[in-house]
C-alpha cells in the first residue's frame, strides 16, 4: 500500500463560498460570515486564539451547517478541499489502496484556524486523518521572516519527517494567502515532496504543476551556514576569512538569504530554519 500526505495552507475560501449559498444563507446572515474572508489580520475578533471568531467554534449550529455545505459539494466548498481531494483521487486512481493523511496550515488568525477545524472534521469523515498545525501569520512586511520561517519550520519538518517515513508528499497550493503558498511549495519541493495541485477558480479543474528537482548551491549553502553558525559574520570576517566579495554579498541579500545590518552580515531567519530541518544536505 502506497502512503500519501498532502499538506496544504488555509485561506477563507470556506466562508465565502458558505455566505454566498441561498441553501445556508440564514445562517451565514446570523454569524456575519460573510465579512470573515475581510477581516484584517490585527481586528481584535480575528486574534487567534481569544478572538471573537475562534469562539465560534463552539457554536454547534454554525459548525454543523458548515459542515453540511463541505459534505453537500467538497469540492466546490472551498479550495483547501479541492485541492486536497484531487491530490487523493489521482493517488488512488495510479496507486490503488492508499493510505492518505492530511496537515493543514492554518495561520494564526481565527477565520484561517475556524475554516481548518472544520475542513479537518470533513476529512476525518471521509476517513482521512487530518492535523492542524498552526503557523505565524505574516501581519506586515517587518513581519514577514517570522512567517517565513514559522512555515519552514512547521511544513518543513513534516515534510521531511513524512518522506523518510515512505510518504509521497504532495502540496496544495490553492488556497491561502500567494505569498506563503508560494514558499510553501519551493521549500516543500527543496525538502522532497514529490508534486503540487492548483485549481484556478476559472477553470475549476485541478492542475498538477511539475515538482521540478531543486538544488541548492553548494556554495552558497556553505556560505549562509556559517554566517548562519554564529547568527551573525562582520563584513570585514566575510570578506577576508570567506573570501566573499561584494558582489557575493549583494547576490546574497538579493536571493533574500542574508542581509547586511550596518557592518554585520545575518542571515534570514527563514534560512536558519531550513538549514536545520534539512541538515546537511546540499541537494535534493
Amino acid at each position: 500500500m502506497v502512503r500519501v500526505l498532502v499538506i496544504s495552507p488555509v485561506g477563507t475560501s470556506l466562508f465565502r463560498n458558505f455566505s454566498r449559498s441561498p441553501r445556508f444563507s440564514g445562517v451565514a446572515a446570523r454569524y456575519g460570515v460573510g465579512s470573515w474572508g475581510e477581516l484584517p489580520i490585527d481586528d481584535p475578533r480575528n486574534a487567534y486564539p481569544g478572538g471573537e471568531v475562534c469562539g465560534y467554534l463552539r457554536e454547534e449550529p454554525l459548525i454543523e451547517a458548515l459542515l453540511e455545505f463541505a459534505g453537500s459539494d467538497p469540492r466546490a466548498s472551498c479550495a483547501e478541499l479541492a485541492g486536497t481531494l484531487a491530490a487523493l483521487d489521482e493517488a488512488r486512481s495510479r496507486y490503488g489502496r492508499v493510505e492518505a493523511v492530511a496537515l493543514l496550515y492554518p495561520t494564526a488568525t481565527c477565520t484561517s484556524y475556524l475554516a481548518s477545524e472544520v475542513v479537518a472534521r470533513y476529512l476525518r469523515s471521509a476517513g482521512v486523518p487530518t492535523e492542524v498545525r498552526v503557523v505565524e501569520a505574516i501581519r506586515s512586511a517587518e513581519d514577514f521572516d517570522e512567517g517565513l520561517a514559522s512555515l519552514v519550520d512547521v511544513a518543513v519538518g513534516d515534510v521531511v519527517e513524512y518522506s523518510r517515513r515512505g510518504y509521497r508528499v504532495y502540496v496544495n497550493a490553492t488556497p491561502g494567502f500567494k505569498a506563503e503558498a508560494s514558499f510553501l511549495v519551493l521549500a516543500s519541493i527543496l525538502a522532497g515532496a514529490r508534486a503540487v495541485y492548483y485549481i484556478h477558480e476559472t477553470f475549476r479543474r485541478p492542475v498538477k504543476l511539475p515538482a521540478i528537482p531543486v538544488s541548492v548551491d553548494s556554495r552558497y549553502l556553505e556560505l549562509v551556514r556559517r554566517v548562519a553558525e554564529g547568527g551573525s559574520l562582520e563584513l570585514a570576517q566575510a570578506y577576508g576569512l570567506l573570501g566573499l566579495t561584494e558582489a557575493d554579498v549583494k547576490d546574497l541579500e538579493d536571493r533574500y538569504l542574508a542581509y547586511v545590518d550596518g557592518t554585520v552580515l545575518k542571515p534570514r531567519r527563514w534560512v536558519v530554519k531550513l538549514l536545520e530541518k534539512l541538515g546537511t544536505r546540499p541537494t535534493v
